[in-house]
């Protein structure tokens, strides 16, 4: 098994995991269960930390498929600049729910805070993973590009770019 191949395999991990933290973490403060809150910052903490190495395999996968001549470099790169625009709101997403699983378990008057601030991030984060999910599968899923044809999207780099 090489890197790309392993993107390939994990990269469902952070965008299914961040969507379900996020639920099971907004569950346990509607229901005031530490429990399902914990798991909901457990699976974020998870998320975050597969998130980082499906960023760096991603070099590799792009290495991989830019080999195959129906792959656009337009839509390999927007999906790259979609997955680091996710990272910078991950990393921080990950690092505040292994705070506050901290904080609830020393008992700091902070944890609620700083479950609420991980519940907002959270959920931020997860809409910008299931756009960069979305730009990854139009890389080699026609049927998800409605709308975008690679004519599209190269006006749509080169006007950015001006």
């Amino acid at each position: 098994m090489d890197w790309g191949y392993l993107h390939l395999v994990i990269n469902h991990f952070p965008v299914v995991g961040i969507i379900l933290g996020t639920l099971l973490l907004a569950a346990g403060l509607v229901l005031k269960n530490q429990g399902v809150k914990g798991s909901g910052l457990g699976i974020v903490l998870f998320s975050a930390l597969s998130a980082v190495v499906t960023y760096f395999t991603g070099d590799p996968a792009k290495d991989a498929v830019e080999r195959i001549p129906e792959v656009a470099d337009a839509f390999v790169n927007r999906h790259e600049d979609i997955a680091t625009v996710g990272m910078y709101l991950m990393i921080p997403a990950g690092l505040l729910a292994g705070m506050s699983l901290y904080s609830i378990w020393k008992k700091e008057r902070s944890a609620d805070f700083l479950v609420m601030v991980t519940l907002v991030l959270s959920l931020t984060t997860s809409v910008a993973f299931v756009y960069t999910g979305r730009t990854g599968g139009q890389i080699r899923h026609s049927e998800f590009r409605q709308g975008v044809t690679l004519d599209t999207e190269i006006d749509s780099l080169n006007n950015s770019k001006n």
